[in-house]
């Protein structure tokens, strides 16, 4: 049996249930538990802007950490689609253990109505993490009018 882990943080359980032709045990269930260990912890998970004006500008932060024994590298951030949303910071970067990062998203909201989406990608030198992904969105709503 194989379980991805990729959306899990925490604990994880699984029951698996097996039938048998034993008269006296017909129906036997194994409980799995493992304990998900984030060794590149990225926050938030998803970057949620809110409700922001037509042609207007916001930021917010996500922070990377390093919560293994050894060092990570990031060999790229990038943030798409680039008309929505552009980084501070592009450069590759190591963390060692216990150390974390803040990386500015900024959002240039456009002149367009609606929901928009987007995300930031962080590519890693880790073979069993070869990247983590910070989906981002906001409402964007009509400028209001300050005429008199």
């Amino acid at each position: 049996m194989k379980i991805s882990t990729g959306s899990y943080t925490n604990e994880i359980l699984k029951n698996i249930r097996v039938e048998t032709n034993d008269p006296e045990a017909d129906l036997v269930t194994f409980t799995l538990k493992a304990q998900v260990v984030e060794i590149l912890k990225v926050t938030p998970r998803l970057v949620n802007f809110g409700k922001i004006p037509q042609n207007d500008t916001s930021v917010r932060e996500i922070v990377c950490e390093n919560k293994g024994e050894g060092p990570v590298r990031i060999l790229s951030i990038e943030a798409k689609p680039p008309t929505l949303l552009s980084l501070r910071e592009q450069e590759p970067f190591v963390l060692n253990p216990g150390q974390s990062r803040k990386i500015a998203v900024k959002l240039s909201s456009g002149s367009s109505e609606g929901y928009v989406h987007g995300y930031v990608r962080f590519t890693t030198d880790l073979e069993f993490l070869p990247e983590k992904v910070v989906r981002v969105r906001a409402d964007v709503k009509k400028q209001q009018d300050t005429g008199q």
